[in-house]
């Protein structure tokens, strides 16, 4: 029998609610980085398993001033790498490059020991992302938008995975050719284009959320690996355009690498699965 009391309420009091608001500002400002986990991030901050409950049960209200503060840091993060997007390109494909490679560990964490199917997910992965990204470009321009239904379903996918402990949303966003789309949407408040990522989004963390946790569960091994391999793959899209600066990516790779690394060597221990579906000392209900 479960040990944890979780509060019947719509409504959450109001320092609760402020406390939630600056939660969900911090997690938005972080997950637009690649290779950051979203689930891990509210695991950390001490809401996982409440807010889990209260998705799976569509109860809302208690969440909407986390979703405001969730909205508003990805809008800022948003604008700032819409910002270096248009203005430092290559930089920035830098520190998303290294970011991206890094948070394969947290992936594979649960799974360190791929075994002959694993290896063979990856493999597929690898292929597949690296196809994948061959039909994108990580350019910064709008001329070259992706379609309204990629925008909903990556973005339904990206927020699913999100909630996942150890999984980056953002970089299904870039396995899908649509990232710098959305940070360029974000910095430059494209409402229609907005709107859809919106809905993907709802639908994603609504209505897959718990199909998405009970089968990346059950077949962590192959999709683990897969994902570390699409991942991999994916991260073409970032290998450094014709005429840049080789002086300035390669030492911003080793920084977003660098940095990623050591936030999984920090907080990964308590990013799996296991660990938050096995944990009993959880606060009850509270932050």
């Amino acid at each position: 029998m479960t040990k944890y009391k979780f509060s019947s309420k719509l409504s959450a009091p109001v320092n609760e609610q402020v406390s939630r608001l600056l939660k969900g500002l911090l997690v938005g400002l972080i997950i637009v980085l690649p290779g950051m986990s979203g689930g891990t991030l509210i695991l950390i901050l001490g809401l996982y398993e409440l807010l889990m409950h209260d998705l799976a049960r569509l109860r809302l209200l208690p969440w909407v001033a986390f979703a405001v503060g969730l909205a508003a840091g990805v809008y800022a993060g948003g604008w700032v790498f819409g910002f270096m997007l248009t203005s430092y390109r290559v930089p920035l494909m830098g520190l998303l490059f290294g970011s991206v490679l890094a948070s394969v560990r947290s992936v594979v964490r649960p799974v360190p020991r791929p075994g002959a199917s694993g290896l063979v997910s990856a493999s597929f992965g690898l292929v597949a992302g690296w196809c994948l990204a061959g039909f994108s470009d990580f350019s910064g321009q709008v001329s070259e938008r992706p379609g309204m239904l990629l925008v909903a379903i990556a973005s339904a996918l990206a927020s699913a995975a999100m909630i996942l402990p150890g999984v980056p949303g953002s970089s299904v966003l870039i396995i899908m050719g649509v990232y710098d789309d959305a940070m360029l949407a974000l910095s430059r408040l494209d409402l229609p284009w907005l709107l859809v990522f919106g809905l993907g989004a709802a639908l994603g963390i609504i209505g897959l959320s718990n199909l998405v946790d009970r089968v990346y569960a059950r077949h962590r091994n192959v999709l683990g690996w897969l994902f570390a391999g699409l991942i991999v793959g994916s991260a073409r899209l970032l290998i450094m355009p014709e005429g840049g600066n080789i002086l300035i990516y390669l030492p911003l790779a080793v920084v977003g690498f660098a940095v990623v690394w050591l936030l999984e060597s920090r907080f990964g221990s308590s990013s799996s699965v296991d660990d938050v579906s096995g944990n009993t000392n959880s606060p009850s209900g509270g932050d």
